[in-house]
């Protein structure tokens, strides 16, 4: 899972009260499911082929919205294609609402007090040091199941997986309470590429793939 290239990408804006408005992240989406339309997670900030035309692109359709007298957070899903070396967006779908990248790009925020920049489409700390994540919330494994939320962070601490703030890198866990019954949550992987934040994902899956097989035979 989570590859870049050709497909959906998506934006998030706010207006607030005050008459401001901003784009908060790009993200390029990842997609499945039997009719591959299932929000699977997402690579913030999307590619930087594209990040600042999208973002300009937000920031317009932002600006139209406020006039329409819109309040709040939102998002813009787009079709993106590659036609003679230029990529091209298409607006599919504006959300007036939270999304599924609201809460990742928020757990970021919050533990590095970043800023995103989408005229640069980078996101920066305040020490200005880049960072990158890769997210799901549909991490789904048989052998997940019986794990509990406080074996999953023992198992992130002992292998080196859990977010570090002394380096701002890490994976990060949500939605734990379908864990044990379900085998199923949710993780935000932060780094200072996009690589490292795709390598964070793929080695959690295989630390936990390893660890859930130990829970199930010692039942």
């Amino acid at each position: 899972m989570g590859s870049y290239g050709r497909g959906c990408r998506g934006i998030q804006c706010r207006v607030n009260p005050s008459g401001n408005n901003e784009v908060i992240s790009t993200h390029d989406q990842v997609l499945g499911g039997e009719d591959g339309q299932v929000f699977l997670g997402a690579h913030f900030p999307a590619h930087q082929d594209y990040a600042v035309e999208i973002g300009h692109l937000g920031k317009t359709l932002s600006n139209q919205l406020q006039k329409k007298g819109i309040i709040g957070r939102f998002g813009v899903d787009f079709l993106s294609v590659k036609e003679n070396n230029l990529w091209k967006h298409y607006a599919i779908e504006i959300n007036l609402r939270k999304g599924g990248t609201t809460h990742p790009f928020l757990m970021l925020q919050f533990l590095t007090n970043g800023k995103y920049d989408y005229e640069q489409g980078e996101y920066n700390t305040p020490n200005q040091q880049k960072r990158y994540y890769f997210c799901s919330d549909n991490l789904q494994n048989e052998a997940f199941k019986g794990l509990t939320p406080p074996d999953l962070v023992d198992i992130a601490i002992c292998n080196n997986l859990f977010f570090d703030a002394s380096t701002e890198q890490g994976v990060t866990f949500h939605l734990m309470g379908a864990l044990s019954q379900y085998g199923k949550l949710g993780l935000v992987c932060i780094a200072k590429s996009p690589e490292e934040a795709q390598n964070y994902y793929q080695k959690t899956l295989e630390v936990l793939k390893v660890e859930g097989g130990k829970s199930v035979s010692s039942l």
